[in-house]
């Protein structure tokens, strides 16, 4: 089992144990303890078993806001003080709901008399302050303490990551020292990769050149490689785009050193990774708790589409059947997520074999491969309701950049700079791109929605994501933007 992935198990378990250890302190501090004297309760034998059903539920509940907030994911390359102070934030907010709920009777006798006392009793306020330190100081003292066990199995070379360092030259030697100067956090160079194939085999730093670009999926797979760095300050936009293109199915980090200008421009977010200041590249710039409630809202909708839209999807269906041969649920090649290809499901609305002359192609205005049925169901989006399959099995999202053939990504690659950070995203039945522009009808069209899809990249938040939605509510009910 991943030793990082067992960690978070650890402090998951661990989390419910403090967060009932906080549950019984805090009725112990405010009714045991004598600082609230008025207030004693006599019989202490009997709390663990009156309270133990409260304090269960509420940590259950705790643990679902923490995962929520991100606090499951790997900090070990942040400080100490950042996680203290998500997890007081998370506190803060699960306090502000636990008092919404036990203080409802008292809000809705507040608006009832405008009394504002009714609300902020002495006792209840003192309660839930103690509960809520109480909450605080396990919870974070469980993180503070794994914290330390992990930093310490990495300075011993337990569960380290690998890295490889693009470039065996000064600049990349120089690296190495550096990363070796932090092993606590984790990281440990295991080669280069420089394009230089003459180097190929020989040693850089006391440490082996793997091979060339072209080498860096085998080397990253082979290696169980966890992050790349590409070391040159010097490197061209071109060829950071070659080695990106090499990396896009690859699930590792990517770095790159910053000049003085990419810093200024502030077009990548720089981060002191490895003791030095990084850029990280195709970064999810999404927080890890959006992408959660992302795909659940993924699910549930796919889900209630589905199953509400059945008597439509049938209908549809059975329209394209009796109007015109073939399958009505056509299949396609399409790219997803890091390269990966995967098969989408539409309604067919073109002629059967509408490609087999002409081969891959775009829409265009008026397409005569385009029956009548399939212009109507274009029009109100109904062609996409099968999507919601590929959405139901998380090959794509709601809202992302429309998914491209094959065919069409390779030659995109070539002529669009940085079309590589497209394909990182999971693909979206809607997008920005999709209700910001037409249907594509030629490399244009395509390089156009690029820019579209490259702003949703940089800007991905649900915020952004039920604007799109709301956006492409219009754009059915309008037929805008389709052939």
């Amino acid at each position: 089992m991943n030793v990082r992935f067992l960690e978070k198990i650890i402090t998951f378990l661990f989390d419910v144990v403090a967060l009932n250890i906080a549950f019984f302190t805090a009725y112990w501090i405010r009714f045991q303890s004598g600082f609230f004297a008025a207030e004693m309760v006599d019989d202490i034998t009997t709390i663990p078993f009156n309270y133990l059903e409260p304090s269960l539920i509420l940590s259950i509940g705790w643990v679902i806001l923490f995962y929520f907030t991100g606090l499951y994911r790997d900090w070990i390359k942040e400080s100490r003080i950042d996680e203290f102070f998500v997890v007081a934030r998370t506190i803060i907010i699960g306090m502000f709901m636990i008092f919404l709920v036990t203080g409802a009777p008292q809000i809705m006798e507040f608006v009832q008399t405008g009394d504002i006392r009714k609300i902020f009793t002495t006792t209840k306020m003192a309660t839930l302050l103690t509960y809520g330190g109480c909450t605080l100081f396990f919870a974070s003292l469980n993180r503070f303490a794994m914290h330390t066990l992990i930093v310490a199995l990495f300075s011993k070379g337990i569960a380290v990551r690998k890295v490889i360092v693009v470039g065996a030259d000064d600049s990349g030697e120089e690296l190495v020292r550096e990363i070796n100067s932090y092993p606590h956090l984790g990281y440990k160079v295991a080669g280069f990769i420089d394009n230089n194939g003459s180097r190929k085999g020989s040693v850089c730093a006391d440490l082996p050149v793997f091979g060339t670009y072209s080498d860096i999926p085998a080397v990253a797979t082979r290696h169980g490689i966890a992050a790349l760095i590409i070391g040159r300050v010097s490197s061209s936009p071109n060829e950071i785009t070659r080695i990106l293109d090499y990396c896009g199915e690859l699930k590792v980090d990517i770095f790159m050193v910053p000049s003085l200008m990419d810093v200024i421009s502030g077009h990548f977010k720089t981060n002191q990774v490895f003791g030095v200041p990084l850029m990280v590249l195709l970064q999810d710039h999404m927080p890890k708790w959006e992408a959660q409630v992302k795909r659940i809202m993924d699910v549930v909708v796919s889900l209630g589409v589905l199953v509400l839209g059945l008597p439509v999807l049938l209908a549809a269906a059975l329209l394209i059947r009796m109007t015109s041969p073939g399958k009505a649920i056509y299949t396609q090649e399409r790219v997803g997520r890091n390269g990966k290809n995967y098969i989408m499901y539409k309604f067919r609305s073109m002629y059967i074999d509408a490609e087999s002359r002409a081969g891959p192609q775009w829409a265009s205005k008026n397409d005569p491969r385009i029956t009548p049925v399939g212009r109507f169901i274009r029009k109100t989006r109904l062609d996409e309701l099968p999507q919601f399959l590929n959405v139901l099995k998380g090959e794509m999202s709601l809202v992302g950049p429309r998914p491209e053939r094959p065919f069409f990504v390779e030659k995109l690659k070539q002529e669009i700079p940085w079309y590589v950070r497209r394909i990182k995203m999971k693909p979206g039945i809607t997008g920005w791109a999709q209700v910001k522009h037409k249907y594509d009808s030629s490399i244009e069209d395509v390089k156009q929605k690029v820019l579209y899809d490259l702003y949703y990249f940089e800007n991905m938040s649900l915020s952004l994501d039920i604007k799109i939605l709301l956006r492409t509510v219009l754009v059915v009910l309008t037929g805008k933007g389709a052939h």
